[in-house]
């Protein structure tokens, strides 16, 4: 059985590299269970821990930034303190984002990876430099003292890091892709060679059979025959139609359809062509499950009902259950026939090109691994006595927006989408505007956020007071990313989420790890620090923060269902 815990394996949604899906964890598949299990799996899922090295790396490196250069001239003071601090702290919300985002764990590792890389090296040419040079010296040259230098020379050798990774990530991903529009070209030739030439030589040797013969009954079969295949080759026009499209103009096709009535379809086709086989659905809802799909869905159920029917030791059977989880319809196909080889197992589970004209492959199965790239959906096969088990996941129509609908998230995807993420930071500098106006007037606290990063500058207090703001901005919208979607969907509890986030950040926040570290850095504080004036501006970022995410979310989702 599919584990919608499973680990997303790659970052694209190409037939090599292809999302696996999760939410809760699906025990017993029911919608209106969910166990602590899957609930800390499906935080588990939703977030990459790769991007919390960026955060670290680029909150780390801003210690020294300001601390060193408050009593310098104010030009010195901007560009060796200010401009650092800024990039550095961006580079930390960045992280966050990538921690939350709807980014591939491994789209997320390369840019770790190149940021550490990044960090590393200028590190090495710095040590390098100053072993060079002498480290009194190199504070002579540069001015200042060696500890910001060296903290701004890291950032930007972390910042380089991380630019290489972004790049060296999405070079991957439209690899992929190309790869993707190269698997749909082998099998769009594939389909036109084989089905439509094979039945156009099959009606012209019917055709010839003819010649010379009045028999009533060779002319009915033949006109049987012709006619089948003639049904044949439309029906392969029409596959073709959408084994054209590219990946997004047929996900853009996709409609909501009912699987249970998909796979009845399915079996129909397929018992006309095989007689003997014994099809049987052990299990269905009682209620339609919609999914996203179109015609090529019922063709990929074909192909996997087929694929064990070739046996001369008698009839095949087959047994079909159907279940709806609660991001995913589970649609199971058991049959006693062959065992998957080893490349026919690749093409499914890892979505591994194959020789098209190689038979032990199978061609429908590259159908099968296609239209799941498109729908977004996962497959996993199993053999067990003699049997065989091929398990497709398919996401349904309640677990995200239309798969087409929008570019910048894979229908498989989870976390915060890209278009939500900027929404998000706009969202949060809007309120963290508001909760410094409120707080820096009623109890003048914007350069004590300063003084926690070496300065009581106004200027360093509003820069680190809005990282704060993006930062528990972001983590506010990848809450919302991983509760059920009758919560994430529902305006009230996501602006009532907001305020009890904004709560629990003034009460753990501010009111214990604010005064700690003011100690830390040698200033008096009370721990707890709890005061009526700071829970007023909290509250108010709660309130202007979730009330921009949530009518910029529906704003966004009204736009697109008008485009659609």
């Amino acid at each position: 059985m599919i584990d919608e815990r499973t680990e997303n394996r790659n970052s694209t949604t190409s037939a090599t590299d292809v999302f696996h899906p999760s939410y809760f964890g699906d025990t017993d598949h029911s919608p209106n269970t969910v166990s602590l299990f899957g609930l800390r799996s499906a935080v588990n899922r939703r977030l990459s821990p790769a991007g919390l090295i960026v955060a670290v790396i680029g909150f780390g490196l801003t210690r020294f930034t300001v601390t060193f250069t408050v009593g310098e001239q104010p030009l010195r003071f901007a560009f060796a303190g200010i401009v650092p601090l800024t990039l550095g702290l961006t580079l930390s919300a960045f992280g966050v984002a990538l921690t939350v985002g709807s980014f591939d764990r491994r789209y997320v590792r390369i840019t770790a990876l190149w940021t550490v890389i990044g960090t590393a090296t200028m590190f090495l040419l710095v040590v390098l430099t100053l072993m060079g040079s002498g480290v009194d010296e190199m504070g002579e040259i540069a001015g200042v003292q060696w500890q910001p230098a060296l903290s701004n020379f890291l950032i930007g050798g972390a910042i380089g890091g991380a630019l290489t990774g972004i790049y060296a990530a999405e070079n991957r991903r439209q690899r992929g892709e190309l790869k993707q529009q190269t698997d749909r070209l082998e099998i769009l030739n594939r389909s036109l060679r084989d089905r439509v030439l094979n039945a156009v030589l099959v009606i012209d040797g019917q055709i010839g059979v003819l010649d010379d013969r009045d028999d009533p009954e060779l002319q009915g079969r033949v006109v049987e025959t012709v006619q089948s295949q003639s049904k044949s080759i439309q029906r392969t026009v029409e596959d073709v139609k959408h084994l054209a499209r590219s990946t997004e103009g047929a996900r853009r096709g996709l409609e909501e359809m009912d699987l249970t009535t998909v796979v009845e379809r399915a079996i129909g086709t397929v018992s006309a062509d095989c007689q003997d086989c014994q099809y049987e659905v052990t299990t269905r809802p009682e209620k339609p499950v919609s999914i996203w799909g179109n015609e090529m869905l019922e063709r990929a159920i074909e192909h996997v009902l087929r694929r064990g029917t070739d046996r001369d030791d008698g009839p095949t059977q087959v047994s079909i259950t159907i279940e709806q989880g609660n991001r995913l319809a589970h649609l199971r196909i058991t049959d006693d026939g062959a065992e998957l080889s080893d490349s026919q197992r690749e093409i499914l589970e890892e979505g591994a090109g194959s020789d098209y004209d190689d038979p032990s492959s199978g061609f429908g199965l590259n159908v099968v691994r296609l239209v799941l790239d498109t729908i977004g959906g996962h497959a996993e096969t199993s053999d067990d006595g003699g049997t065989t088990t091929i398990e497709l996941a398919i996401p349904l129509t309640s677990a995200a927006t239309h798969p087409g609908r929008s570019t910048v998230r894979a229908p498989d995807s989870f976390g915060v989408s890209r278009r939500e993420m900027w929404l998000t930071v706009v969202a949060s500098l809007v309120a963290g505007v508001t909760m410094g106006v409120v707080g820096q007037a009623t109890s003048g606290v914007v350069p004590i956020i300063g003084s926690l990063y070496g300065s009581t500058q106004p200027v360093v207090g509003w820069i680190t007071h809005e990282f704060h703001s993006v930062v528990f901005g972001l983590m506010y919208a990848g809450i919302l990313a991983s509760v059920p979607d009758p919560y994430a969907e529902d305006v009230r509890w996501c602006l009532a989420a907001g305020m009890g986030w904004a709560l629990a950040l003034w009460l753990v926040a501010a009111g214990v790890i604010m005064p700690l570290w003011l100690r830390l850095v040698g200033q008096p504080a009370v721990v707890p620090s709890l005061s009526l004036l700071s829970l007023l501006s909290h509250l108010v970022w709660g309130a202007t923060m979730s009330a921009l995410y949530v009518g910029g979310r529906l704003a966004m989702d009204r736009k697109a269902g008008q485009s659609d």
